[in-house]
């Protein structure tokens, strides 16, 4: 639903703002940052501190950042939920392989970290997932708010 009401059965509605697409990037890669750009300060806060404590919580109890390996089409799922982390899952990729073993591991070949027989590593993959898609949503909602459809 828009603030003006249902949406039309025609496809794209005339006037239609877009999002800049530099904007959408940005919230990707820093929690809270799209919603700060937009004045939406407290939000942006938020989202960041709640995003960041998920993160940490999951590196912190041994959870695997999601790597795609061959012949197991779910990692790339698992890759995905933690793409969303933006810079947070960059970063630690980067941590843990080094930068030139980044770079020469993409796409298969990374290490994800954690330690599959600690106690909380199933734990740990699900904060990393979590804080991952929280963020996607978060892309998704300040493309809302950018084009006016949203407060």
């Amino acid at each position: 639903m828009t603030k003006e009401g249902s949406r039309g059965a025609g496809g794209a509605e005339p006037g239609r703002r877009r999002t800049a697409p530099l904007l959408l990037m940005l919230a990707w890669l820093v929690p809270g940052i799209g919603h700060w750009i937009l004045g939406k300060r407290r939000r942006a806060v938020v989202f960041f501190v709640v995003i960041v404590c998920a993160f940490l919580t999951g590196v912190a109890i041994d959870g695997e950042l999601g790597t795609p390996r061959p012949g197991e089409p779910f990692s790339w799922l698992a890759t995905v939920a933690c793409l969303g982390n933006g810079l947070l899952y960059l970063g630690r990729l980067v941590w843990i392989n080094g930068f030139s073993g980044f770079l020469g591991g993409v796409p298969f070949g990374l290490d994800g970290g954690g330690d599959p027989t600690a106690v909380g590593f199933a734990y740990g993959n699900t904060f990393l997932y979590t804080g991952g898609l929280m963020n996607l949503l978060l892309v998704l909602d300040v493309s809302d708010i950018a084009r006016g459809e949203k407060d």
